[in-house]
């Protein structure tokens, strides 16, 4: 099923798109989506922190590989050092090796 990918921030900088639509079916497939079409962005991601939703669910670890239904995905990156922050964080190293084990599924 199509659905939306939204970038925020310096993430949709560096890859110079705010917005895809694309096929897929878990946050795996939308990360392999990723890493197969922009260069360089495994190394950037890689040390930087990610609040990844499906809708206006936060995504942790343990449901990167689960069905996500019809909802818009959202990359938002999480500035460092910034007080207060509360919620599910992903590390980007962790999202890009879940992109990896993917490259298959499409």
């Amino acid at each position: 099923m199509l659905r939306k990918i939204k970038l925020y921030g310096e993430l949709a900088k560096f890859v110079g798109h705010k917005e895809f639509e694309v096929k897929a079916d878990t946050l795996s497939h939308a990360i392999s989506f990723l890493v197969n079409n922009f260069d360089g962005i495994e190394k950037y991601m890689n040390p930087k922190y990610y609040q990844v939703k499906v809708g206006d669910y936060a995504i942790d670890e343990t449901e990167i590989d689960h069905p996500i239904g019809q909802q818009d995905i959202h990359f938002v990156p999480v500035i460092q050092g910034a007080g207060g922050n509360t919620g599910k964080f992903l590390l980007g190293a962790a999202l890009i090796a879940v992109g990896m084990g993917a490259f298959g599924a499409f």
